[in-house]
């Protein structure tokens, strides 16, 4: 009779044993792996009122614009910043050299690249016009096209 006892009490611990194994089955987890690529892209935007005058250039001298242009960069990676005057979109007198005019433009960025993340860039203008230069340039009003070009590296 004692017999019977210890195996029923065993078989009862075998019970509740196999009981918390089933438990503790149903707490099991799986590990599952999610994954993205983020591409190389960049974005670039002028804040605010970019337009700049320089005023009427009466002679030689440093004539600086009354307006700074602030650019916006946003990229995925490193960056680099130009500038270049679009002279099909520029309007200007019949005779005038551009090539003077490229000389006299003085652009000053605060920054020309830079890593990845969100970037103010600050750009300051100035025309310097050299006196025998504004024989080339004749009477009229001018309007430059100034086209900015992020691009990522």
């Amino acid at each position: 009779m004692r017999m019977l006892k210890v195996l029923g009490v065993t078989m009862l611990v075998a019970v509740l044993a196999a009981g918390l194994v089933v438990a503790k089955s149903d707490s099991d987890s799986v590990k599952v792996n999610a994954s993205f690529s983020i591409p190389s892209w960049i974005s670039l935007s002028v804040v605010g009122n970019g337009d700049v005058s320089f005023g009427e250039i009466a002679g030689g001298g440093g004539y600086a614009g009354d307006n700074e242009t602030k650019l916006q960069v946003l990229s995925t990676t490193s960056w680099s910043l130009s500038s270049a005057i679009l002279w099909s979109e520029s309007k200007m007198p019949a005779g005038a050299s551009q090539s003077i005019i490229e000389g006299a433009l003085d652009l000053t960025m605060s920054a020309e690249g830079g890593t990845w993340g969100f970037h103010t860039v600050s750009v300051k203008y100035e025309m310097n016009v050299v006196e025998e230069d504004l024989a080339e340039l004749p009477v009229g009003d001018y309007k430059l096209v100034i086209q900015y070009t992020a691009t990522t590296d």
